[in-house]
């Protein structure tokens, strides 16, 4: 039996492991931390239910697979249907942003000007240079309206980041590639297969007791497999071929790793390997978010939660990128006549915000919240997660690092990735590479065994 071992138990590790697990290789996951699961991790605090990192999923096949494969279907809680708007800050208002391309062109989101330049999209015959970001993108394609008022909040919301710095190619790959192959966004869209997943399924979801949910029953699946506060201090190839990894525990023999941790300590492992590579993922940036969540008297706000909440254009100068309404979106997030609301400060636009005590934060959010949402008087119930290093930015120039993690890869068999720094920072991508990483080394091992038979 060929033994694997991974290092890092976020939700790539743990699938990586149940999946390999099941196609009968020895495993071992070392987790440098006291627990399993990574940055998700759900908590109960009076009666909220709070998410310290994803706060919902987005329906995707291998994710499908995988909640079926860990038969969870019955604890997938979906979406309040009804409150399905996204709302952006415009001029001070919430206006709900059109998630149609018909509904853009009709409604009062943007401009007439706009709107005729939405329509030229399929008409646009320029293509992506080298190097392009996702705002020199937009623009090329859709207009400078669409880059501030939809593009610029969104990239807030799901990177904490900047549109102008953030790589097309590396961070949006399947716009850049509707475009290299059909020249347009709208008519790719419309002609290109994508992977089907299960139409019986709801597309935005999460669990009734959270996304810890998932993570929770990955780790039981594996067991003793999970060895928590362990520390891989050395990775080293043998004379056969194999990889010696050792820890504060002492030292093993593998015949393949994964590496599922985080860009800088992915870094250290390699140092000794790749020194090139090695100072390539140490200057990835992850930029710091705090997270501040409210429990607020429905009756003490003054509109409607009739949404997944609102995200901030950088135009609106704030000082939050946006705020999820929990309570809008799932049942049992927050006690009776309360509403859970979680507000975003800080990411690369804002990073300087991060440092501020938890007190100024409380009420930098407060201020904004009364002013946006008419918060009538300050919340019954106030809480904060602080990241500092939260979401990878994969920024112009990020295709080096992600070729460069290509041939490391070929150089250095037996060596595989499979982190949020290499391929999406989604849980689903992160789904998906785990699916990709573990038939990768089910098929290196099947040839090498196929091989050896052929000679005997």
């Amino acid at each position: 039996m060929k033994k694997v071992c991974i290092i890092g138990s976020g939700i790539s590790g743990l699938v990586a492991a149940f999946l390999l697990k099941n196609k009968d290789f020895e495993v071992a996951l070392f987790e440098k931390s006291e627990r399993a699961g990574g940055n998700i991790q759900t908590v109960k605090i009076d009666d909220y239910t709070i998410e310290y990192a994803a706060n919902s999923l987005l329906k995707s096949p291998r994710l499908v697979d995988l909640i079926g494969a860990l038969h969870l279907e019955s604890e997938v809680l979906a979406a309040n249907a009804a409150n399905k708007k996204r709302y952006v800050l415009q001029n001070g208002k919430l206006k709900s942003l059109p998630m149609a391309l018909a509904k853009m062109a009709t409604g009062d989101f943007f401009s007439w000007r706009a709107k005729l330049r939405l329509l030229k999209e399929p008409f646009v015959k320029s293509k992506s240079p080298e190097n392009e970001s996702v705002a020199e993108f937009f623009e090329r394609r859709l207009g400078r309206e669409i880059v501030e008022r939809a593009a610029d909040p969104f990239i807030a919301g799901i990177y904490a980041g900047n549109p102008e710095n953030l790589s097309v190619k590396a961070a949006f790959p399947r716009l850049y590639e509707l475009e290299r192959d059909y020249g347009s966004l709208l008519v790719g869209s419309l002609r290109s297969k994508t992977e089907k997943a299960d139409k019986n399924f709801p597309r935005t979801f999460s669990f009734r007791s959270g996304v810890q949910t998932l993570t929770n029953k990955l780790a039981e699946s594996l067991g003793e497999m999970i060895k928590t506060n362990t520390e891989v201090l050395k990775i080293k190839k043998t004379s056969d071929g194999k990889w010696l990894v050792k820890t504060n525990f002492g030292e093993n023999i593998f015949d393949a790793f994964i590496i599922s941790t985080p860009a800088e300590a992915a870094a250290k492992l390699i140092g000794g390997i790749d020194v090139d590579l090695s100072e390539q993922l140490r200057k990835i940036y992850y930029p710091p978010v705090a997270m501040v969540f409210f429990g607020v008297k429905k009756e003490n706000i003054g509109r409607n939660l009739d949404g997944f909440g609102f995200l901030v254009p950088s135009s609106e100068r704030r000082n939050i990128l946006g705020t999820i309404w929990n309570s809008a979106v799932f049942a049992n997030r927050a006690p009776a006549d309360y509403e859970l609301l979680t507000t975003f400060v800080g990411g690369s636009r804002n990073a300087e915000l991060f440092g501020k005590s938890d007190d100024e934060l409380f009420a930098i959010v407060y201020k904004e919240l009364k002013s946006i949402l008419d918060l009538r008087a300050k919340p019954d119930f106030m809480h904060l997660k602080r990241w500092r290093k939260a979401i990878p930015q994969y920024n112009l120039g990020y295709e080096r690092i992600e070729n460069g993690i290509k041939v490391f890869e070929n150089k250095n068999k037996g060596i595989f990735f499979c982190s949020n720094f290499y391929r999406g920072i989604s849980v689903g991508d992160s789904v998906k590479n785990a699916y990709r990483t573990a038939d990768e080394i089910e098929k290196i091992f099947s040839h090498e065994q196929t091989r050896k038979s052929t000679k005997e």
